[in-house]
């Protein structure tokens, strides 16, 4: 009797352990070309595929876990989050029309609906969709999906309803707090009552802080200048060149709620760019110049893995030397460069530029620019207390922000952030277009073609008006960039003066 099929978790251990992200995804591959076509082990497949920046091998091992049999709605839905993960949105919602109507009327299945319509920009339909996930469950995360698509106005009874939902949820764990806190400061914004608006942002940020703890911020600020040392000129020298192209690449960057989506937009808008999202596709494609811990994990399972394993390192200049040496290319840097367009290519297809609107990497900052010699930066920077206060009141999944839930701790992070961008910016003086906010939506003319000019696009009329374009957009900006570009925010962060003075003292040292 043969064998039951078994993913070859050793093997794929092994590749990771020696930083070998091609040789990891070669298993899964030939794994995938070998195995069953249903199987309850392609989750954990499809995870890790999808650490290792394998889109295409992350999908096709999602959809054999939805196919597992009997079928079973969570792992429909599962497949369809791989691939919303991916920007294939109308497919996801797809792949949930095919289940029974009452597994469509399960509230996770409405939340998932309801969010992706949001993110394509039909708001009407999102919002007729995560009401009815509150009418079955009025969940603190259905709120929070629900104050994104609606402007609240005074005597809400939604507010209200919210307010109600509140006292239930006190023991809940803090995450699921922060959602029902974070959603009431949305709300409490829009009437204008910034008192009680800003209460309840401290009052989930604080219950953030206490579920997320162990994020160290002088580690980060030491590390920033540990780096900055590292990658001086007379360093990047001992580098060899690269023979990756990358003129197709446009990164997009700065700190969240800088207007980087706003650039985006106006990008993606353009008829010779194929597409752009925050794809985190760097710190995979640089996993060889890492310097990870990875530890004993022989007796490591193929979940764990999945779960575990961080794909990234800290790319340090050291670690960076060690891989060229440690190399038996003729082109190291070439070959991260192209895994990176490679990965790039399955999510965005072969032709047209393509937008990578990963913020906050200047850690990758030189080792991405120096593998691909040809590609293109635009670094925002925005007023920091509105930047501050606005990321200040953005709910972020847990561990994905962590300093961002008080003043002092986005002060401190913004400058290590500050100093990496100066020095980027005197390293790559051609190469890193800086666009200042304000400027942006106070002369939005001069400054989009200035930004044509800077990742050679001619001029066409819908960049002028990125708001009309249909694209997905999946970021927190969401509503925002579907309204015209406006100066309505500039200052905006005036209004929250208790915040503003404690992010001013701890900044403006």
């Amino acid at each position: 009797m043969p064998r039951p099929f078994e993913p070859r978790t050793h093997l794929i251990v092994e590749a990771c352990k020696t930083l070998d992200r091609r040789s990891a995804a070669r298993v899964i591959r030939e794994d995938l070309e070998s195995g069953p076509e249903e199987g309850d082990f392609w989750d954990s497949v499809a995870q890790l595929a999808g650490k290792l920046g394998e889109q295409d091998l992350a999908i096709g091992a999602a959809r054999r876990f939805a196919a597992t049999q009997p079928i079973d709605p969570s792992r429909v839905l599962y497949f369809s989050r791989v691939l919303s993960r991916f920007g294939r949105l109308r497919e996801a919602l797809a792949a949930l029309d095919k289940l029974p109507e009452a597994s469509q009327q399960h509230p996770a299945v409405l939340h998932f609906q309801g969010v992706t319509f949001t993110q394509l920009g039909d708001f009407n339909t999102a919002e007729i969709i995560l009401r009815q996930a509150i009418a079955i469950s009025p969940a603190p995360i259905q709120w929070l999906a629900l104050s994104v698509v609606k402007k609240f106005q005074p005597g809400d009874p939604d507010i209200a309803r919210m307010e109600a939902v509140l006292p239930k949820v006190g023991k809940a764990p803090a995450e699921i707090q922060a959602q029902l806190l974070y959603a009431l400061g949305k709300a409490y914004d829009d009437v204008g009552n910034t008192d009680m608006a800003g209460i309840a942002y401290a009052s989930g940020a604080a219950q953030m802080k206490m579920a997320n703890q162990g994020h160290s911020l002088a580690k980060w600020d030491e590390f920033s200048r540990e780096l900055i040392a590292g990658y001086s000129e007379e360093n990047f020298e001992e580098l060899t060149p690269s023979g990756a192209g990358g003129d197709r690449m446009i990164f997009v960057t700065g700190f969240p709620r800088s207007g980087t989506t706003l650039v985006e937009q106006i990008l993606a808008s353009h008829s010779q760019v194929a597409g752009g999202a925050e794809i985190n596709l760097l710190s995979v494609a640089l996993m060889p110049a890492g310097n990870l811990k990875f530890g004993d994990s022989r007796n490591m399972s193929l979940d764990e893995l999945s779960f575990t394993y961080p794909f990234y390192g800290d790319f340090t200049f050291e670690s960076a030397l060690d891989y060229q040496n440690r190399s038996a290319s003729a082109d190291p840097w070439g070959d991260i460069g192209r895994d990176y367009l490679q990965m790039v290519k399955e999510r965005f297809g072969e032709t047209g530029k393509a937008i990578d609107k990963t913020v906050i990497i200047g850690q990758f900052m030189g080792l991405i620019l120096h593998s691909l010699p040809k590609a293109k930066v635009v670094w925002l920077r925005r007023k920091p207390e509105d930047c501050a206060l606005s990321i200040f009141r953005l709910y972020s999944l847990l561990g994905t922000i962590p300093w961002s839930y008080s003043a002092e701790g986005i002060a401190s992070f913004f400058h290590s952030e500050d100093r990496l961008y100066e020095y980027w910016v005197s390293i790559f003086p051609d190469r890193i277009l800086t666009i200042n906010y304000e400027d942006l939506v106070s002369d939005p003319q001069s400054w989009i073609r200035k930004l044509l000019n800077h990742v050679n696009l001619p001029e066409e009329e819908g960049v002028f008006e990125p708001h009309k374009s249909k694209r997905a957009v999946t970021t927190a900006s969401v509503a925002q960039v579907r309204s015209p570009i406006s100066t309505s925010r500039i200052g905006s962060a005036e209004k929250y003066k208790t915040f503003v003075e404690q992010f001013r003292k701890a900044y403006y040292l």
